[in-house]
């Protein structure tokens, strides 16, 4: 194995692993989305309680921006997509033209006369089509795209979620600002996805769901006469004994 293929396989683990990552956010946010519609399908007869509506507020703005800020992440010590990236900057050569070829050459799922078509694909990470490694400029771009579209949630995040900065600033995040940080991470995603599996597309990046994952919320989460538990003490409350000194 060269040095090339070892980078090769360590990016391509790094990269699934964001893979991963990114499309939770995407099945939390179509979750979300789908509870907010719920609401609204429900109208007063929901009785909807602001505790509730906020629990579910602060849980999902938490984990998203969370999220988003951990996949726009350069530091070498993470494999968010930010970092994948800054690694093909690093070793451009690894993800060269022969193996994009390679492997979309041995794939038998691809027709023979869709291959021509497919190998063409590594011109839009190329400098110009007859360069065999990556263009780095292209791949500055698209994390320099992360970074701008992530500053607002990284900054509430900074702030708000990962520490309680003392500030007179009112930190406040727009859901915008939530929606279109999430919508680029999965477009630059999206595109190196076929750098990752050659031939491959990706349609979304929203997982598929069972239909029936709606069904807690058409069926009684509370039976009759169920009341939940007044909150008692953590046990953690209790300071452990003393050591003994003998």
């Amino acid at each position: 194995m060269t040095k090339a293929d070892a980078q090769w396989q360590k990016w391509c683990t790094n990269f699934d692993a964001a893979e991963r990552d990114i499309k939770t956010l995407f099945h939390n946010r179509h979750v979300w989305n789908s509870i907010q519609d719920m609401w609204v399908a429900g109208g007063a007869d929901l009785q909807l309680n602001t505790i509730v509506q906020n629990w579910f507020i602060r849980n999902y703005v938490t984990t998203q921006a969370t999220g988003i800020r951990r996949e726009c992440d350069t530091d070498s010590r993470t494999s968010s997509l930010a970092r994948c990236l800054r690694r093909l900057t690093e070793a451009p050569r690894m993800a060269n033209r022969a193996r994009f070829e390679g492997t979309i050459a041995a794939d038998q799922e691809i027709a023979d006369e869709h291959k021509a078509g497919q190998m063409r694909y590594f011109d839009t990470f190329a400098l110009t089509p007859a360069t065999d490694c990556l263009d780095q400029d292209r791949i500055e771009v698209s994390i320099a795209a992360l970074h701008a579209a992530s500053q607002a949630t990284r900054y509430y995040t900074n702030k708000i979620v990962a520490h309680r900065e003392i500030t007179e600033e009112k930190i406040t995040l727009a859901w915008s600002d939530l929606d279109q940080a999430l919508n680029t991470v999965g477009r630059v995603f999206k595109h190196y996805y076929r750098l990752r599996h050659p031939g491959k597309i990706l349609g979304m990046v929203t997982p598929d769901m069972a239909t029936g994952w709606v069904q807690p919320f058409r069926s009684a989460w509370c039976p009759a006469g169920f009341w939940p538990e007044p909150a008692t003490p953590a046990l953690d409350t209790t300071l452990p004994d003393a050591p003994s000194r003998s």
